[in-house]
């Protein structure tokens, strides 16, 4: 072994004792690395046995832990993370791309703006015959039912989309027919989505942040107060509303401004265009809150419900997703769901029911929502054949993201590469 290859061999040694001694002590502080992931303990002695030896089970676990457990892992990670961003553009974040001019988007936004997420207008239809239905029930019962179609960051910069998604142009989008639907079938509804675009041009603040996923935090408290205005208008009663304060302009982004940036995990945090932040408050002649909500909704409404809620609503239940109740939503040790035990007594026990869903999320149908409603206000009512499994393929983001790959494989729409499906699923269930 020559001079060079024993300082080589030297400084792997020096890598690996300084990597095993941070493993074992921590003896210096690591930034946690953001996202959702869990990883595995090192497993104990009692994980060996002579099968797990011969199959290779064993060493494959120690290898993997070893790897996720390593010292100096999440510096590491982040210095991979920030070579190939810098270099190459690439993200190492699950399901977010970059685009042009450094604007961040998750990829489901362009693929639903797109159009290679649409349902099919056969399903739509069905679902707003069941909208309206229930919409009706429920007015008769004293509750009112608001559907607010939130807005869609691809929607909003269209041109700072990759060329690549747009090779073969756009087709028809779930925002679009249901937009038509809505209006041809006459259902009240609040178009946040067509609000944002018509002050795209004229706001002097950012309505969409640059490394974020949600409507900036600026545009929250005009939201808030479209959206209370529209309460009010549906209602007749008058409701706290917000008088804006100062705006002060900031670099130093704030949550969800920054959200899609935190989960890139880079050594070097990005530095995108500076974000307004405004002031607001209620003012001692407002009325008191006075109307019990509920709010079936998807991660926008997190900055509505921490923030503006509590002092707009005398109550606000948060159901995430039509599933996990706010705030027990992160950590699967911690989760409450959604009590629907006598759905129907629960839903006619409020004022208002928020039906809001951003355009990423329109391809879920409404997370099932209205078909349950639908049920549990139509005794007797059953879905259709394969009804059933066709609303788990498109509320399962795996499963529904498949087969729009194998619809494309096999030159079918989507809606009939579901239905195909559902309707396989459901006859291996009753063979």
């Amino acid at each position: 072994m020559n001079k060079g290859q024993r300082i080589l061999f030297g400084i792997i040694i020096l890598f690996l004792s300084i990597s095993s001694i941070q493993y074992s002590w921590q003896m210096i502080p690591e930034r946690s690395l953001n996202g959702y992931f869990r990883l595995k303990p090192m497993p104990g002695l009692s994980f060996f046995t002579w099968s797990r030896w011969f199959s290779g089970e064993f060493q494959n676990q120690i290898t993997q832990n070893l790897e996720e457990n390593i010292g100096f892992r999440n510096m590491l990670f982040r210095i991979h993370n920030t070579y190939d961003y810098c270099l190459f553009g690439l993200t190492h974040a699950e399901g977010f791309i970059c685009g042009k001019q450094g604007t961040l988007f998750e990829e489901d936004y362009i693929l639903e703006y797109t159009g290679k997420y649409f349902i099919g207008k056969r399903c739509w239809d069905f679902k707003l015959r069941r909208l309206q239905a229930v919409q009706k029930k429920l007015q008769e019962a004293g509750t009112r039912l608001i559907l607010v179609l939130e807005p869609g960051k691809a929607s909003f910069f269209p041109g700072l989309i990759p060329d690549r998604y747009l090779r073969n142009g756009k087709t028809l989008s779930n925002y679009t027919w249901l937009v038509s639907s809505l209006a041809g079938r006459k259902v009240p509804y609040l178009d946040l989505n067509s609000w944002f675009l018509s002050m795209k041009d004229t706001s002097r603040y950012p309505l969409f942040p640059q490394l974020g996923m949600h409507w900036s935090m600026y545009s929250v408290p005009l939201v808030i107060d479209t959206l209370t205005g529209y309460i009010e208008k549906v209602t007749l009663k008058k409701l706290p509303r917000f008088t804006p304060g100062r705006v002060v302009m900031s670099d130093s982004l704030r949550w969800t401004d920054k959200d899609i940036a935190d989960l890139l995990n880079l050594a070097i945090p990005l530095h995108g265009s500076p974000m307004a932040y405004q002031d607001v408050y209620i003012g001692p002649d407002q009325p008191s809150p006075g109307l019990n909500v509920l709010t079936v909704a998807d991660s926008y409404y997190l900055n509505i419900i921490n923030d503006y809620s509590k002092k707009v609503f005398a109550s606000n239940e948060f159901w995430y997703y039509n599933s996990k109740l706010y705030p027990h939503i992160v950590d699967d040790r911690d989760l409450v769901y959604a009590d629907k035990q006598d759905l129907w007594n629960r839903l006619t026990g409020f004022d208002v029911i928020l039906l809001m869903v951003s355009e990423i999320n329109l391809h879920c149908g409404f997370w099932n929502f209205v078909d349950e409603a639908y049920l549990a206000s139509h005794p007797g009512a059953t879905d259709p054949p394969g009804y059933t499994v066709e609303n788990r393929i498109r509320n399962d983001r795996g499963w529904f993201r498949y087969l729009v790959q194998k619809a494309r494989r096999n030159g079918k729409s989507l809606e009939r590469q579901i239905e195909e499906d559902a309707n396989y699923m459901v006859n291996l269930e009753n063979h």
